[in-house]
């Protein structure tokens, strides 16, 4: 089979012909989104729009801007307004990195589709990982192995998340992480946007630390990100006690740790706008898409957007207070069971 890669890249914007951009006279510059869809006659689109910053309009993939502009002449008049975006260098480099998920899996999943927005999220987020497993073990050398230790690795046959009754298969198989994500979810039945949000996670960790997502450390991992994503997003979240029962071969200490870890390397930062999520959303859905498989989860509806950033905000803001009390000597223990 064909090696699969994900590249950690900013979506291309399609280029169109230069007569397009010759007839038009597009701003270079705008203070608000609003602002500048009212200045290209685009005003109708604003209700779209909300929650995204001018300097994110070029982080917008071809699958994200068809779902938000889904004609296709106003969509190209759009493209054409963003190419002429003169976004600030400064800008453009705070903005995270985005994802394309190009997988070629033929992954077949034998399983009773019983919630198909859920499972077909398994499904993606399942090959995603897998891929970034072969990614991460065939770059692994001298250089980066030190890297890959900074985050706690177990045994996975000693120390798996969770033990499969009926199904014997290699531990990074796209089924056995198929099937680990699902057992997982039935039992602990977190919103299936945990998911997306975890995959970012996980993501924003490779990012900003280089840490490979490798064979002995691709479960702690994935259960560290969706402990701090259902906490994120849902408002009755599991205690870390929880997942010590639903992961037994994980003790209460081994899952506090792992918390404790993964914020750290992520600096604490859990914020998530909703354009960033939106990005991911996109992605795993024409990954769905393209493997002939539905996709039924939705987008955040408006208020949902806003209750993402204020929820991840808000969540960022007390674990740095957390940090900072324990700098000054604090006995405050950031996180703890809760």
């Amino acid at each position: 089979p064909s090696r699969r890669r994900h590249e950690f890249l900013s979506p291309a914007i399609s280029t169109l012909g230069l007569m397009y951009g010759a007839s038009n006279n597009f701003p270079k510059t705008a203070g608000s989104v609003d602002e500048w869809l009212d200045a290209i006659q685009m005003g109708s689109y604003k209700e779209n729009f909300k929650g995204f910053a001018v300097h994110e309009l070029r982080n917008l993939s071809n699958s994200a801007l068809k779902e938000l502009v889904p004609l296709d002449g106003p969509r190209k008049r759009l493209t054409l307004a963003i190419n002429q975006l003169d976004v600030p260098v400064a800008a453009a480099s705070s903005v995270e990195p985005q994802v394309k998920f190009n997988s070629t899996s033929s992954m077949y999943i034998d399983s009773t589709i019983s919630k198909p927005c859920t499972d077909e999220i398994i499904f993606c987020v399942s090959i995603v990982i897998h891929d970034r497993i072969e990614e991460g073990e065939e770059s692994v050398n001298k250089a980066n192995a030190e890297v890959a230790t900074l985050f706690p690795m177990f045994d996975v046959e000693s120390k798996p998340l969770f033990r499969h009754a009926h199904v014997e298969l290699p531990a990074s198989s796209e089924d056995n992480i198929f099937h680990t994500i699902k057992s997982i979810y039935s039992i602990a039945e977190f919103s299936p946007e945990c998911l997306v949000i975890s995959l970012l996670y996980i993501e924003r960790l490779r990012s900003l630390t280089g840490i490979p997502l490798l064979l002995s450390n691709w479960q702690p991992i994935l259960l560290a990100a969706m402990v701090v994503a259902q906490k994120v997003w849902d408002d009755k979240s599991l205690l870390n006690v929880d997942f010590s029962v639903i992961c037994s071969a994980y003790t209460l200490k081994d899952i506090n740790n792992l918390e404790k870890k993964f914020l750290e390397l992520l600096e604490y930062n859990v914020s998530i706008t909703a354009s960033l999520y939106a990005s991911y959303y996109f992605e795993l859905r024409t990954l769905c898409e393209k493997s002939e498989r539905s996709f039924t989860l939705k987008p955040l509806s408006e208020e949902a957007r806003k209750q993402l950033e204020s929820r991840s905000n808000e969540m960022k803001e007390d674990l740095q207070k957390k940090r900072r009390w324990q700098s000054l000597g604090s006995n405050t223990n950031a996180p703890n069971a809760s």
